[in-house]
């Protein structure tokens, strides 16, 4: 599978990746089947993504900056991350969606902010470079359903910033990432999102 390739990379670069999941077994391959059909078409609704964290809010954008209320994720959109205290929105662009028969995956990075038309030159609005992946991987095997967040070659963006304040910024958030805030964050978010499919179906 895809997602253990993903698993792969992350355990051979464990400084610059990190890795969130939540995993349920069930009872029949059947239910177990219900709930990867529910979390697929979950995933794909940017208002879900707010129902499910806790710290940060989320918006569906295209490319010209024009938000989407309540639109459906698709590869070439852009998501705007308001993480709660950071003091700006980071920006990720979703690079693919991949569909296997069980296994589905979303990878976005580290984007530009589309809405900002007087930028002179699209440099990365995100605490990471666009070096780094952020993987949403749900995956079934047998009777069990697992919700992957793998996050690959995570590098601190002190460079692409608009100035000294961003980069301190970039750096404060940064701190605040490696010592568990953003894992804590994603690993609830895999959570609560197996969780309410589970019961719902």
């Amino acid at each position: 599978m895809k997602t253990d390739d993903l698993l792969n990379q992350a355990n051979e670069n464990r400084n610059k990746s990190s890795v969130n999941f939540a995993e349920k077994s069930f009872e029949r391959a059947e239910d177990a089947k219900k709930v990867f059909a529910a979390l697929k078409t979950m995933i794909l609704r940017i208002d879900e993504w707010n129902t499910h964290s806790l710290i940060s809010t989320f918006a569906l954008f295209d490319e010209n900056g024009k938000q989407l209320e309540n639109g459906k994720l698709a590869a070439g959109l852009c998501i705007r991350i308001a993480l709660r205290g950071s003091g700006k929105y980071d920006w990720i662009h979703i690079e693919n969606i991949f569909e296997a028969a069980n296994e589905f995956i979303i990878t976005v990075k580290p984007c530009f902010d589309p809405t900002d038309e007087n930028r002179a030159e699209k440099t990365i609005s995100h605490f990471f470079t666009d070096d780094s992946t952020n993987n949403f991987c749900i995956c079934k095997k047998d009777k069990t359903v697992a919700f992957y967040v793998i996050g690959l070659d995570e590098k601190m963006n002190t460079s692409e910033t608009s100035g000294t304040l961003e980069t301190v910024r970039n750096v404060a958030v940064n701190f605040g990432t490696y010592l568990g805030i953003q894992s804590s964050e994603w690993g609830k978010f895999s959570n609560h999102f197996l969780t309410d499919a589970a019961e719902e179906n």
